[in-house]
């Protein structure tokens, strides 16, 4: 479901013009596999996502995680309890994505009453953004519904064309996610005559809720170079479509070259976001 890169972006990036829509479908489910590719490739997940992940107790006072933890909600231990949040540290400290959980002994340990395997549950917002304070920008509109209620999945909206207020961005696009209080909705198609957005509610592990009249809408961006870099993998993919997928063949029998998995210059742009594995 999640993308990042909007199916007009990539329609500006390969140059296509307004009568050129024979490939629509095609083009969203290339940006899909690009991003699963930036995915599979870098270890991360680019896009948050409320979860509740368990973790064997290893150790008594360090939490390796094995996904990128943005937001921390409730940690809770072995025996069931909630440890407070002056018990524990979120690691590395001056980092936006924390990597670890270490406990202040002198307050609390980690403890497993009986099987220390998925002992330890940690409940938070998960995925990787450099900048996750700057990740939700205002969309310059707001909630037309008298009320969105928890079933619908036609959000009203003042203007569903145009750009939002930095005059630089489309204010709404298939391949959005949205934020609506704490709700996030996937928008899966838009009706600038009408000006309704079609959205999938509780996207991401959030719950569904209802929402008043006049609520602020919010929309995710992607760190800037992995948009980018979806986009280019996106385009990639669309032309191998015509040309195949063997790049050269060498003079020796048998022997034939294929291009990576990915382009050099994608595999290079990508390299500083490679996470560590946790096993």
């Amino acid at each position: 479901m999640n993308v990042y890169a909007t199916h007009d972006e990539l329609r500006r990036y390969l140059g296509l013009t307004s009568a050129q829509t024979g490939d629509d479908d095609l083009l969203l489910m290339l940006l899909h596999t690009a991003s699963r590719l930036i995915e599979g490739y870098t270890g991360r997940y680019f896009y948050p996502q409320r979860a509740t992940r368990v973790f064997s107790c290893e150790h008594p006072a360090h939490l390796a995680l094995d996904r990128d933890l943005l937001v921390l909600f409730t940690l809770t231990n072995g025996d069931g309890s909630t440890l407070p949040a002056e018990s524990y540290h979120l690691l590395p400290g001056n980092a936006p994505v924390k990597a670890s959980i270490a406990l202040d002994r002198t307050q609390a340990v980690f403890v497993h009453p009986g099987d220390p395997v998925h002992a330890i549950h940690v409940e938070g917002t998960w995925g990787f953004h450099p900048r996750w304070q700057e990740a939700w920008a205002a969309s310059g509109d707001s909630v037309q519904n008298d009320p969105l209620d928890t079933a619908a999945t036609t959000l009203t909206v003042n203007d569903a064309d145009g750009l939002d207020p930095t005059g630089y961005w489309a204010r709404f696009a298939v391949g959005h996610l949205l934020r609506i209080g704490d709700e996030y909705l996937a928008v899966t198609a838009v009706d600038a005559g009408t000006n309704t957005l079609t959205v999938t509610r509780g996207a991401n592990g959030t719950t569904p809720a209802a929402h008043a009249q006049g609520t602020a809408i919010n929309v995710y961006r992607p760190p800037d170079d992995v948009r980018q870099v979806c986009l280019r993998v996106a385009a990639w993919l669309y032309k191998q479509k015509d040309a195949g997928f063997v790049r050269d063949q060498g003079g020796l029998r048998g022997h034939v070259v294929v291009p990576p998995a990915l382009p050099d210059d994608v595999q290079q742009a990508l390299a500083p976001y490679v996470r560590l594995r946790v096993a």
